[in-house]
């Protein structure tokens, strides 16, 4: 009895594991720019393709929970993020899962989020005609309070630059910061 039990909880923690595993293997695919390609020379990559990348390089769709709940229309999660984002503090808007959304910085059609319009790192993208700041050349210059706030996301998005520069067809732009 206490063998069949034993096996049990093992698989069980077997199917955790590999569960999670798998979890990480995605994420790191689609969440982070991983080595650059002369670090690994004998490594194929699929080109970076920015449309999917917001302006300072998170991809939306696998990274933004907001984005995930506006997509799915989950008022429960939008309530939650409203909440540990601080909207009433940061905004001065009272929860309203109509106003607490994000189609992300490039909406096309769709309305923008909350404070998206006093972004600095949007406003500088959408002024430089660039798709993402992966494109900037002066990116690891760049003191945007933004990325002082989030130095993770600047680490990995320089990073995911290293890697888009080696690329065939890789379109850098060198911005003229103002002084």
């Amino acid at each position: 009895m206490e063998s069949k039990q034993s096996r049990r909880i093992f698989l069980g923690h077997c199917v955790k594991l590999g569960g999670a595993c798998c979890g990480l293997m995605a994420w790191h695919r689609h969440g982070t720019a991983g080595p650059a390609l002369h670090d690994k020379i004998d490594q194929e990559y699929e080109p970076i393709v920015l449309k999917p990348f917001s302006y300072c390089g998170i991809p939306c769709l696998q990274a933004c929970p907001l984005y995930g709940a506006t997509l799915k229309n989950d008022l429960k999660l939008k309530k939650l993020i409203y909440e540990k984002w601080e909207w009433k503090k940061k905004f001065g808007i009272e929860y309203d899962p109509e106003k607490v959304f994000c189609y992300s910085c490039k909406p096309g059609d769709k309305p923008l989020k909350v404070g998206m319009d006093a972004c600095a790192v949007r406003s500088c993208g959408l002024a430089n005609g660039v798709e993402s700041c992966i494109q900037c050349g002066n990116l690891a210059a760049c003191d945007k309070e933004y990325w002082k706030t989030w130095p993770e996301q600047f680490a990995a998005v320089k990073k995911m630059q290293a890697r888009y520069r080696v690329q065939p067809g890789a379109a850098i732009k060198e911005i003229k910061t103002k002084s």
